[in-house]
């Protein structure tokens, strides 16, 4: 836990939990109730209600300065995560870093990742652009197309749902908003098999190629429809949509 607690503060995230449990056999990490905040700002950054880790170590019984503990399977449920812009447009995940593998220090690898997210919540908002949005019941889950392949080879199958959504701007609400996605990713991009949009002023269904998340460039096939009566009830009169 101390471990796991001073690799938080180095990326930049106070933690702390309820309950931090872990079992031997099998080698299982137990979380409830943890929370994960901006160790600068005390900005909340997202909260789990109950998370479970399957875990496996490289070399148990070697003597090393370092300990990799990989991450084979990660189920959490009840998450709720918030993302944040202020007026000046600095996020409540501003101050963060990723960490470099340091001896001495039990190191995490998730190369190798089962993914699950049930029962979840996204909250975002921007203040400048005067944009407010709930994803409500998040389902995610993610998992590599093909264990057999070497760490950086691997692609990750993907499937996103979220019901009963809403998104708000300037104080007008559109909901509710309902998103199916589903796909293949890797290190260079990802290709979507299916993205689904329903909101009450309109569809959107999509498929395609996004290349290089550097500098993302699209490559989609997009259908959409849209009631430009329901749509001005939410943008103002004169928007241009496209």
């Amino acid at each position: 836990k101390a471990q796991f607690k001073a690799k938080m503060a180095d990326i930049g995230i106070a933690f702390d939990a309820d309950v931090f449990r872990l079992t031997i056999a099998p080698l299982r990490l137990e979380l409830k109730n943890a929370t994960f905040n901006n160790r600068e700002t005390g900005e909340k950054l997202f909260f789990i209600r109950e998370a479970y880790l399957g875990l496996s170590v490289d070399d148990l019984y070697a003597w090393q300065l370092s300990r990799d503990i990989t991450i084979n399977t990660t189920d959490i449920r009840g998450a709720e995560v918030w993302i944040k812009f202020d007026a000046e447009g600095r996020s409540n995940f501003a101050g963060l870093k990723l960490v470099e593998e340091k001896p001495g220090r039990v190191n995490f690898r998730y190369e190798s990742v089962v993914f699950s997210l049930h029962d979840s919540v996204v909250h975002f908002g921007d203040v400048s652009r005067k944009i407010a949005a709930d994803a409500n019941n998040v389902i995610f889950l993610l998992e590599p197309e093909n264990l057999s392949v070497p760490d950086e080879q691997k692609r990750y199958k993907f499937d996103l749902t979220s019901t009963e959504s809403k998104f708000v701007y300037d104080e007008r609400a559109l909901e509710p908003i309902d998103l199916r996605a589903t796909g293949i990713a890797d290190r260079s991009g990802a290709e979507i098999t299916e993205l689904h949009l329903t909101t009450p002023i309109g569809t959107t269904s999509l498929s395609g190629r996004i290349s290089d998340w550097t500098n993302p460039t699209y490559d989609l096939n997009i259908e959409s429809t849209i009631d430009l009566t329901q749509a001005s009830s939410i943008f103002p009169l004169g928007t241009t949509i496209s």
